[in-house]
């Protein structure tokens, strides 16, 4: 075979392994334009996975940062991993600055046995919480396990719920059942020891009248004051007893005060005590009874004025103030803040002040804080009680009427 065909041959040889090479490069160029196509199909796919997830993280973050309650997740050392703007707010830490560090860092300044229960299997997933005081609220915590797919313990949840307005409506719930149970009582032994005592007094002075000697007459006058100071007693009792106005009338609320301050003024200054009296609304009324909300202010102000033997001062505030929005309106009412920086109230006592019959002092029939609670009750009004060593504050809610007044908040006339 000459050089020629052998070229040749060769040639068609090449030219084959040519073809198969270019046959076999479109076969790869259709498969790999199909490669590419599943995988721009899956990237999308994935694409969207991700963004689903990562709006669904948003959207369960938001609903996490939107709770009313706080909510702690701890790991299983009760190290902090999350704590939602609600948590941050209840307990005041930030949580980059908790996370990581055990759960005990939230309740610093307590005595451990106040929160150390939390942790204990009794309260997780209780019906109950734990109650404990942080931050001037009162909390109830709730502990729940936190678990895996796999249904194995990976930390625990705590929920902080404010129970502060709660609480103090069940004191009131409780302390109106007690009144009523206590003024009926009282109501039928006052009646029951009233008329004997009004024939004591009457047959007393006829007696008076008839006696000659200085020195029975005054022992006779004795016993009239003692049965004029029993008398004013069952007058408070009946006070307290009282369930509703006899007579409603537009109080201006800030004459009252005046009235009242005038009236104390001669004690407060032998007793080198400093009033200051400031408002900012020129007028506000309340529909109700005057000599009854003068006993109230009367009785908050002689409380103040008894916390300070060594004298003080005692700082008097009425605002008016918007309300909670009611049927599309905010009803208004006027706050009147006694503030004093006597001795304080005893924090195991603030429970019981305005129980009728309890009183820390001798002589005194302990009705003088109940009947200030009855009164504002029954203007449908509230009173609230802080104290410390530092002093103590009454804040008075009454319901404006809605009569035109001035307030320098609210701006402008409202009827």
């Amino acid at each position: 075979m000459s050089d020629l065909e052998v070229l040749a041959k060769h040639m068609e040889s090449f030219n084959r392994a040519a073809l198969l090479l270019k046959e076999a490069y479109a076969s790869l160029e259709k498969k790999f334009e199909s490669l590419n196509r599943d995988l721009e199909v899956k990237n999308l796919a994935l694409e969207k996975t991700i963004l689903e997830k990562e709006e669904m993280k948003n959207y369960l973050h938001s609903i996490l940062e939107s709770l009313t309650n706080g909510v702690v997740v701890t790991d299983l050392e009760g190290r902090i991993q999350r704590l939602n703007r609600c948590a941050e707010i209840l307990t005041g830490r930030n949580e980059e600055s908790v996370r990581g560090r055990h759960i005990s860092v939230l309740f610093a300044g307590l005595n451990p046995e106040m929160w150390e229960k939390i942790l204990f299997s009794e309260y997780m997933q209780s019906e109950v919480g734990y109650r404990l005081k942080l931050q001037n609220r009162t909390l109830e915590i709730f502990a729940s396990p936190l678990r895996s797919r796999e249904q194995s313990a990976i930390g625990t949840v705590f929920v902080f719920r404010d129970i502060t307005v709660v609480e103090k409506l069940e004191e009131m719930a409780k302390r109106k059942e007690k009144f009523a149970a206590m003024g009926e009582m009282a109501a039928n032994i006052a009646h029951e020891i009233r008329n004997p005592l009004g024939s004591i007094e009457l047959f007393a002075s006829l007696l008076m009248k008839e006696l000659k000697e200085k020195r029975h007459r005054e022992l006779m006058a004795h016993i009239i004051a003692s049965v004029k100071q029993v008398d004013n007693k069952i007058a408070n009792i009946c006070l307290f007893t009282k369930n509703q106005l006899a007579q409603v009338e537009l109080v201006e609320i800030r004459t009252l005060l005046e009235e009242t301050l005038d009236f104390v003024e001669p004690l407060f200054i032998q007793g080198n005590i400093r009033i200051s009296f400031t408002t900012d609304a020129e007028r506000a009324y309340v529909l109700g009874e005057a000599e009854m909300l003068k006993q109230v202010f009367l009785n908050i102000i002689l409380n103040a004025y008894q916390a300070m033997p060594d004298g003080g001062n005692l700082s008097i505030e009425m605002r008016a103030r918007k309300g909670e929005e009611t049927q599309g309106q905010r009803l208004p009412f006027v706050e009147i803040v006694f503030s004093d920086d006597g001795i304080g109230i005893p924090r195991e006592n603030l429970p019981k002040i305005f129980d009728p019959f309890f009183s820390t002092k001798e002589g005194t029939a302990g009705l003088g804080l109940t009947i200030v609670h009855n009164i504002v009750d029954m203007h449908k009004g509230s009173v609230n009680v802080e104290s410390n060593e530092s002093g103590t504050v009454f804040t008075v809610l009454l319901p404006l009427s809605s009569c035109q007044y001035i307030d320098a908040d609210l701006r402008g006339e409202r009827s």
